[in-house]
């Protein structure tokens, strides 16, 4: 009988692990309720823009901007079902099959995107490297090494900032990384079930909007406009 896609695929998901139920609901701020029903008096219940709204757009890459120093653009941006999502969607097209995702001990919110897409994770630069995957609470002297090397071999980064825009280093701010560099985050910690997530910059923001797209189309729209409320809260 001959293989098909589907059933290596249905393998690699019979082989992840169970998913975890998180019982902990937190209150939704005022701002975000406002900002829904504004939304929903306003008619915004349909498919938004491809990349998602401009206004929510242009409150992330402002946040990043001022908190690194960056330069990013509101069209370098695309809002996603979560940072799950933009996570995969990095890894699915920048990190070819067979290749190896390299991170510095936070590796573990990839194990089921690597497990699906057929990439190795790992700590080692040794291994045949296409991404490399970071957030600010790695260690700053392995980030630092890592970096390095991804300049020196042309490695895409994810660096990921979904728990927060902390610190003040960013990849982006090397000239020669920011072409390669593209950040995540999510709003998931202020909007649980609300799936608000983001990816920001590189140059290959439009390669990975394209493929969101036909993933989910547009995260939901109501959320959107929900989100900028966190900025009132």
């Amino acid at each position: 009988m001959s293989a098909t896609l589907a059933r290596p695929l249905a393998q690699r998901v019979l082989g992840l692990p169970e998913p975890t139920e998180n019982t902990v609901i937190l209150p939704v701020p005022e701002g975000v309720i406002d900002k829904a029903y504004e939304a929903l008096d306003a008619g915004h219940t349909h498919y938004t823009d491809r990349p998602g709204i401009l206004p929510l757009r242009t409150q992330i890459v402002t946040a990043l901007n001022r908190q690194y120093g960056l330069e990013l653009n509101p069209d370098a941006a695309t809002i996603t079902c979560g940072a799950t999502e933009a996570r995969f969607v990095a890894l699915k097209q920048l990190a070819p099959v067979g290749t190896s995702v390299v991170h510095a001990g936070s590796g573990s919110v990839l194990t089921a995107a690597a497990q699906l897409l057929g990439l190795e994770l790992t700590t080692d630069t040794s291994a045949p490297i296409s991404l490399v995957y970071l957030t600010p609470d790695d260690d700053p002297a392995v980030v630092a090494a890592i970096c390095e090397q991804a300049g020196a071999k042309n490695w895409w980064i994810v660096w990921d900032v979904s728990a927060g825009l902390t610190g003040s280093f960013h990849p982006a701010q090397r000239a020669e990384l920011a072409p390669q560099t593209i950040s995540v985050g999510s709003f998931s910690g202020a909007l649980p079930g609300w799936r608000v997530g983001w990816m920001a910059g590189s140059k290959a923001a439009n390669k990975l909007r394209a493929y969101k797209q036909s993933m989910t189309i547009c995260t939901t729209s109501v959320s959107q406009w929900a989100a900028l409320g966190l900025e009132e809260a």
